[in-house]
């Protein structure tokens, strides 16, 4: 006999747009499953306001917690992507996670905890983009604080021969 609980839903949250994207995306998957959703929270250090944050994450997605969803709060510790991929074990679960859609240059200089989870998870992981308009917005604002380290640059300069 298999011990192992049924299909069940996880999300990370956090209260970027991305991450709010990926809670509305859960609750509905975890409709559409017909089970309960384990909203957690990973951080470096557990501190009173972690609960609250799950709690705003909510209140700014949609309104409140669901009437007709269980919601299960979670709060871990560790490092996000790890701590996800090891709570969300069984195959028959789904870890559900936003992205920033910054792209892979991004990715080179820094670590993204969706393709993290996508490398450790031992179930299917579901990757939920933000709005177009909030990747719209990202670009917007880094362009303007790195042109001046493109400024004097010459890209039409020959290349130096040694």
């Amino acid at each position: 006999m298999d011990n192992r609980p049924g299909p069940r839903v996880f999300v990370g949250v956090d209260r970027s747009i991305p991450g709010l994207a990926a809670l509305r995306f859960a609750v509905a998957e975890a409709r559409r499953r017909g089970t309960d959703l384990h909203a957690v929270r990973v951080a470096s250090v557990l501190t009173l306001t972690e609960t609250k944050e799950i709690d705003a994450a909510f209140a700014e997605a949609l309104g409140g917690f669901p009437a007709d969803v269980t919601v299960h709060r979670e709060l871990l510790v560790g490092a996000v992507a790890e701590t996800l991929a090891r709570r969300a074990r069984n195959p028959e679960d789904v870890l559900i996670v936003g992205t920033d859609g910054a792209g892979r240059w991004h990715g080179l200089w820094s670590r993204s905890i969706s393709r993290e989870c996508l490398r450790k998870a031992h179930c299917p992981v579901l990757i939920v983009p933000g709005p177009q308009m909030a990747i719209e917005v990202r670009r917007r604002r880094w362009l303007p604080h790195h042109r001046e380290l493109l400024s004097g640059l010459d890209f039409d300069a020959p290349i130096a021969q040694s």
